[in-house]
């Protein structure tokens, strides 16, 4: 039988000593009161152990990306407490997929989930747009408007700031500044890639701090070293996921299984096979069932059901 989840009160309380350690060392007197909450009870230890948890996984967030999340407090008090409540209810074969899980992602101001797309309108008028499974922090003050993103993919469309504060969207690997423009940000494991669809932005690297300037119908992607040979962008093709919908042109039948599956649950996987098989079309990424049909139908393919999360596209027989 599980241990109930401690009571709402006591998570809030062990979220409030989180935020404390990670502001500054506790002083002696500190280090005793901690001590002593925790003896309270078996939910107070508990969800000491859930925050403790919480806060070795802050290891894996690059350095300004963490100091960052730990630097608002309404915010961050609430999703900590989200956070520390998650922990709480996973089973305990599963802390090794949330630790694997980017833990920014969790307690982001924005997120989505798989499949999901959200449209946020901020502060400043900027319209952002987060694809499925991404997740960013909006960080305004008083000299700069920042969007970082955590994971996945986001469109932004820039507004006139009335304190003509500058725009930057920072990931791992670098940051881009927005010149009054739209543009789309996906970032991957290796690299960020930029596509822009009005006016411009600037692309610095996180290392070396090498400079790139991208116009409307460009892309590129750098990684924290190096920029790579800005190619040209189809709007429509870049964009399509805003509406979505997945739009290919002569591409690899492996790499659109691959995308497709970052819109469903489960595994989704291309037979070798086929996987270099050229395909194109437009196709909805709001039911990706009917989307696997329609390459079914279209090209020489299969689409094989082990279950409706374990899904193979292999040559037909």
């Amino acid at each position: 039988m599980e241990a109930k989840v401690p009571p709402a009160q006591i998570i809030a309380e062990a979220a409030d000593w989180l935020v404390k350690i990670q502001e500054q060392p506790l002083t002696a007197s500190e280090q005793n009161q901690l001590q002593q909450w925790c003896a309270q009870s078996a939910d107070h230890q508990r969800a000491w152990q859930a925050a403790q948890q919480l806060n070795q996984s802050f290891d894996q967030v690059p350095e300004k990306l963490g100091l960052s999340v730990l630097s608002r407090k309404q915010a961050q008090r609430r999703n900590l407490i989200k956070a520390i409540s998650a922990l709480l209810v996973i089973p305990t074969g599963s802390w090794l997929v949330y630790q694997h899980s980017p833990i920014s992602s969790w307690t982001a101001d924005y997120q989505t989930t798989t499949g999901e797309l959200r449209e946020v309108m901020l502060a400043d008028g900027c319209k952002l747009i987060l694809n499925t499974r991404s997740a960013v922090n909006v960080l305004f003050d008083e000299n700069q408007r920042l969007i970082e993103l955590l994971q996945g993919e986001i469109q932004i469309t820039t507004a006139s700031d009335v304190l003509a504060r500058p725009l930057s969207v920072r990931t791992e690997h670098g940051q881009i500044h927005a010149l009054g423009t739209v543009f789309t940000v996906r970032l991957s494991s290796e690299y960020s890639q930029v596509a822009v669809q009005q006016d411009a932005v600037e692309i610095h690297t996180a290392a070396t701090d090498k400079l790139q300037r991208i116009t409307a119908g460009q892309q590129s992607q750098f990684s924290k070293m190096e920029i790579e040979p800005v190619t040209a962008s189809t709007s429509s093709i870049a964009t399509a996921w805003t509406q979505k919908q997945l739009m290919v042109d002569n591409q690899p039948l492996g790499e659109v299984i691959s995308e497709l599956s970052r819109y469903r649950r489960g595994w989704l996987r291309c037979d070798p096979a086929v996987a270099e098989l050229r395909i194109s079309g437009v196709f909805q990424l709001s039911d990706t069932d009917i989307a696997l049909s329609n390459i079914a139908h279209s090209f020489p393919v299969s689409v094989v059901y082990r279950s409706p999360y374990w899904v193979t596209v292999t040559k037909n027989k």
